[in-house]
This record gives structure tokens, sequence and C-alpha cells, in this order.
């Protein structure tokens, strides 16, 4: 089981790098379930001030996702802020996750907040 939880910070205009890119978990092998949380604390704008694009192998599961701001929920993989949750194909040896945010506001947007859980 493994947790990538990172709070990042996105210029007015700017995509992250893919957040797995560098870590161990770059590639998965079959059967791994992968989910997704996220959230930000800038400002609602129409479309979404923060969208998430994730795709595996050569499947778009998310693309221009609005990420919810945050409440008072507690943040976390299994709370309220759970966007996609997918498992790697059986009949793939590796698959590569590649989740990118954007921010489509005017502003930086000081906190956006994921959380990638990999069983």
């Amino acid at each position: 089981m493994a947790l990538v939880k990172q709070v990042i910070s996105l210029a007015a205009g700017a995509t992250s790098a893919a957040v797995l890119t560098g870590t161990t978990y770059e590639t998965l092998p079959p059967g791994r379930t992968v989910t997704v949380a996220a959230s930000h604390n800038g400002t609602e704008v129409a479309g979404g001030a923060i969208t998430m694009n994730f795709n595996m192998n050569n499947t778009e599961l998310s693309r221009a996702a609005a990420v919810s701001k945050r409440e008072d929920a507690p943040f976390g993989y299994r709370g309220d802020y759970v966007m996609n949750q997918t498992v790697t194909p059986e009949d793939t040896i590796r698959s590569r996750p590649i989740i990118t945010f954007t921010n489509n506001t005017s502003g930086t947007v000081s906190q956006v907040q994921y959380a990638v859980h990999i069983v």
C-alpha cells in the first residue's frame, strides 16, 4: 500500500508536472487500485478553477475534471474529495498513470492538495 500526498502551488494558467513522475510509482504492475483525491483553496470559476487530467497508458480517465474547493470536510484519499478510482489492466505488464493539475484562473492558487493511494 502506497500513498503519494502533497500540496502544490500553481501560477495562473500553469499545469503541474505529472505528479507521480520520478517516484517509485511512476509505473505500476497489473491489478493495482489507484485512487486520486484533490482539492484547492482558490476561488471557484465556471469550468473549475483547478482541473485535473488523468491518463493511463492510452486511456483518458479524467479530462479537465473540476477539482472541488476545500471546505470543512477532512482531506484524504477516502473522503469527500475522491475524483477517480481505477484498476491497472491485468493484460498490461506495466501501466503509467499520468496525473496533472491546471490552474484556469488569472491568479496563483497557493494550495492544490492531492493524494494518490495505490493498493
